[in-house]
């Protein structure tokens, strides 16, 4: 039966073991945690820094190339044959032929020209005359740079950018006024290759990262090919781009990525920049960082599992001799004393003590037989007394029979009240409670065997409230007190005294209030009865040797049965008043 015991139960060895694995882990995972999220911290630091810096060398790249753009109109205006073009009313080719080349000069010489992003450079002026130069003279050029022009709802005194939908080019639109009069006399349009101008300015992006450029109209420039799916989606990442339009980080969702954002706006052109990097390449080198740091977690784990068996059976060592030994006391050897326990103070202790217990069962086996002998000379004994009550009852209607005979009334009396008291006394020996109506009958015996003693010395009356004869009390509680108020109060008194028993209802009728006073000689000091120890020996058989026996032990037996508000209350005036009264709940 010991070992399906132990077997129902876990090791300890084992359970100390994953005990300490998992503290060790634990503390393990919230370093990988906080080392995660300080790495990843960092990292967006890192990128943030990166970004930023990007962020300015493209703003830069950006406006030395807006400069270089919006100085073809410095360069045409200050061009006399040009200006003077412009000016005229004159249709003639060649001057038409003059201006272009003038044209063709100021761009080559300026080292604008050479640029391979500068597609065309068209001017329209007021009189309907256009000339131009380009390095793909065609048709659809000419189409598209006319296009801009018709869309032109107002001037333009600074350069704009300006798209069509039907080209991938971008479109530099600046007015020209005359010097004088400051009134329009054409615009001019300069046309960018949008492909090699975004690359020219996002060559020094990090790989992976975007730029998207866009003017106010949210016309868009970007190195990012979008197909038709991202260009539905493009108008939410422009809504968030334009609320987050500022030189602060943000994180944007686009095409199910979430990216990290940044975005500077060229205040002479109104064209803004936002570098996209993707969150992705933060969590993988966070990832590369911490799979090396698993790896170190990993073989920590390892090296604690073993450590911890190790250690777990170093410590239950003590534990399975002390098991052992136990073994061996289960299976009856009490011969063989533990040991092996004196280097562990604990243990020690405890081996001590069952070796202690192991000298008490021999003890208690050698007292054992005696025990036996004793409770078997007990039983005789029980069995015999069981003889008496049936011999006094029978000397007792002895009495009464002959007592009757003789016409000897009050003896019969007398004998007829004693032998319902022993009656009384054997029948509730074993019971707690008693009617009050019973309990009232045998104080009446009592109390005629008392007036046949002292005859008219003491009156006794009694103050009993209706409709109390089958609630229970307590056995023998009123018999005690009333006895106690003859033995001690009025028997010693020289004069004749008087006994009240009351028993009434509270006023809210939640109590029964027993009192029970005379006018005795009472206490010079009033007893302070220990609730928590029981007297020895009978209410009658000791009451003359041992004073109060019989008040301590019903104090007792009401604490136990109803709690301390029920206890005896004692009031007492020597030789004029003595109360003992108690309540009990109904």
């Amino acid at each position: 039966m010991f070992n399906r015991f132990l077997n129902k139960r876990k090791s300890l060895t084992v359970q100390t073991s994953l005990l300490i694995i998992l503290v060790i882990t634990v503390a393990l995972v919230i370093s990988t945690m906080l080392f995660y999220y300080k790495a990843d911290m960092e990292l967006t630091v890192h990128y943030r820094d990166q970004m930023f810096q990007e962020s300015n060398i493209t703003m830069n790249a950006l406006s030395d190339n807006i400069d270089s753009i919006d100085s073809i109109y410095r360069l045409l205006i200050s061009n006399d044959t040009i200006y003077g073009f412009m000016t005229s009313s004159s249709k003639k080719p060649s001057d038409y032929i003059a201006a272009e080349k003038q044209m063709t000069s100021i761009l080559i010489l300026n080292n604008i020209w050479e640029k391979n992003y500068l597609r065309s450079v068209y001017v329209y002026t007021n009189n309907n005359k256009k000339f131009y130069v380009s390095k793909e003279d065609n048709i659809i050029t000419t189409e598209e740079n006319a296009a801009v022009y018709r869309n032109l709802t107002e001037p333009s005194p600074t350069l704009t950018l300006h798209t069509l939908d039907t080209s991938n080019d971008l479109y530099f639109v600046r007015t020209i006024y005359n010097i004088s009069s400051g009134e329009v006399i054409g615009t001019m349009i300069i046309t960018i290759n949008q492909k090699e101008w975004v690359n020219m300015l996002t060559r020094n992006i990090t790989k992976g990262w975007h730029i998207l450029m866009y003017n106010n109209n949210f016309e868009t420039i970007s190195d990012y090919n979008y197909d038709d799916k991202s260009k539905e989606n493009i108008e939410n990442l422009k809504e968030s781009l334009d609320y987050y339009n500022d030189t602060v980080f943000h994180q944007v969702n686009f095409q199910s990525m979430d990216y990290l954002t940044l975005s500077n706006k060229l205040r002479k052109v109104d064209i803004s920049a936002t570098i996209m990097a993707p969150k992705s390449q933060i969590s993988r080198q966070v990832n590369e960082v911490l799979n090396s740091y698993i790896i170190v977690v990993i073989l920590i784990v390892v090296l604690v599992v073993m450590i911890a068996f190790a250690i777990s059976r170093y410590i239950t060592r003590p534990i399975g001799t002390m098991i052992n030994s136990i073994k061996q006391i289960s299976n009856g050897n009490y011969s063989e004393k533990v040991t092996g326990l004196e280097e562990y103070e604990e243990f020690y202790y405890l081996q001590v003590a069952i070796n202690d217990m192991l000298d008490q069962i021999h003890s208690y086996h050698n007292n054992v037989l005696e025990q036996n002998i004793s409770l078997k000379t007990a039983e005789i004994k029980a069995l015999q007394s069981q003889l008496n009550p049936h011999f006094i009852f029978n000397v007792l209607n002895t009495l009464t029979w002959k007592a009757e005979m003789s016409d000897n009334t009050e003896l019969y009396q007398m004998a007829i009240a004693i032998g319902e008291i022993f009656k009384a006394t054997t029948a509730y020996r074993n019971s707690q409670y008693i009617s009050i109506a019973e309990e009232l009958k045998f104080v009446k015996f009592y109390i005629y065997l008392q007036q046949m003693r002292f005859e008219d010395k003491i009156s006794v009356n009694f103050d009993i409230d209706d409709n109390l004869d089958d609630i229970n009390i307590p056995c023998f509680c009123v018999q005690t007190l009333v006895e106690n108020a003859y033995v001690h109060g009025l028997e010693p008194k020289d004069t004749n005294g008087h006994l009240t028993i009351s028993i009434k209802r509270d006023n809210e009728n939640k109590f029964l209030l027993i009192n029970i006073t005379d006018d005795g000689i009472g206490f010079e000091k009033i007893p302070n009865f220990d609730i928590n120890v029981a007297s020895k020996g009978t209410t009658s058989a000791v009451i003359g040797s041992r004073p109060h026996i019989g008040l301590k032990n019903l104090n007792r037996r009401l604490f136990l049965m109803y709690g301390e508000d029920s206890v005896l209350h004692i009031e007492s005036i020597p030789k004029i008043r003595t109360t003992i009264s108690f309540k009990i709940p109904l």
